[in-house]
C-alpha cells in the first residue's frame, strides 16, 4: 500500500509540473508568429456571403517584414496595392488612379493584419484566443473578439508545419473571407524599398483620419 501511494504521489507530481509546464493558446500563438521576422507568399482570397452565394476569388503576393512593414499585392481580377510602412498604410487603385492614406494605428487595425504583423499582445486585447487543434504538424487557433461591437464573429488561423498556410475571418452579417498561402518563404532577405510607396504622377491621394 505505502508503495501504491508512493506511485500516486509522483504521478500527481509530474501531472502538477506538465499542467504547470503548458502553454496557454496566447504562448502557442505568440511562439508560433515569434518564428520568423520576415515572411512572404502568394495567396488565394476566397469571399462568400453565405453558404450559397458565387465565391469572389482574389489572387495576388504578399510580404511582411516585423514589425509594422508589410506589402499586400492583388493581381486579379484587378489590381490593388496596400503597402504599410509602419507610420502609414497606403491603399492604392492604380485602374481608379487612386491612392488613399491612413496612419497604421494598431488599436484600429483588423485581427487579420494584427496576425499577419505578428502583433500577438494588441491580439490578446481584442481577442479571445483557442487552440481547437495542437498537433505536432498542425496547429489551429480560433481567435472571439471581446467586444460585443466587433465586425467579426470568429477568425481561424492554420498552421502546417509552423507556417501559417490558412487565415480564415467570418463577419457578424455570415460573410467568409478564406485566404490560402502558398510558396510561402521565411526570413528572406526584403529591399526597403518594397514597404515604401509614392502615388504615381496624376493620382487622386485622399489622406483619411490624420493624426
Amino acid at each position: 500500500m505505502r508503495k501504491i501511494g508512493k506511485y500516486c504521489a509522483m504521478a500527481c507530481l509530474a501531472l502538477v509540473s506538465l499542467l504547470a509546464q503548458a502553454e496557454t493558446p496566447t504562448e502557442s500563438l505568440k511562439k508560433v508568429l515569434k518564428g520568423y521576422d520576415r515572411f512572404s507568399a502568394n495567396f488565394e482570397q476566397v469571399t462568400r456571403k453565405d453558404q450559397g452565394a458565387t465565391a469572389e476569388v482574389l489572387k495576388g503576393s504578399m510580404k511582411i517584414s516585423r514589425p509594422g512593414l508589410f506589402r499586400w499585392e492583388t493581381a486579379s481580377p484587378f489590381p490593388q496595392l496596400i503597402v504599410s510602412d509602419g507610420e502609414y498604410v497606403w491603399i492604392y487603385d492604380p485602374d481608379l488612379e487612386q491612392a488613399t492614406r491612413k496612419p497604421a494605428d494598431p488599436k484600429q487595425t483588423n485581427g487579420a493584419a494584427l496576425i499577419l504583423n505578428g502583433d500577438v499582445a494588441e491580439l490578446a486585447e481584442q481577442f479571445e484566443i483557442y487552440l481547437p487543434i495542437n498537433e505536432e504538424s498542425q496547429q489551429l487557433f480560433e481567435l472571439l473578439p471581446k467586444d460585443t461591437q466587433s465586425s467579426f464573429q470568429r477568425i481561424r488561423l492554420f498552421f502546417t508545419q509552423g507556417v501559417m498556410s490558412e487565415l480564415m475571418l467570418q463577419d457578424v452579417l455570415g460573410q467568409q473571407t478564406t485566404i490560402l498561402l502558398k510558396d510561402s518563404v521565411i526570413n528572406e532577405p526584403m529591399d526597403a524599398s518594397l514597404f515604401k510607396f509614392t502615388p504615381p504622377n496624376g493620382t487622386d491621394v485622399i489622406v483619411s483620419n490624420e493624426r
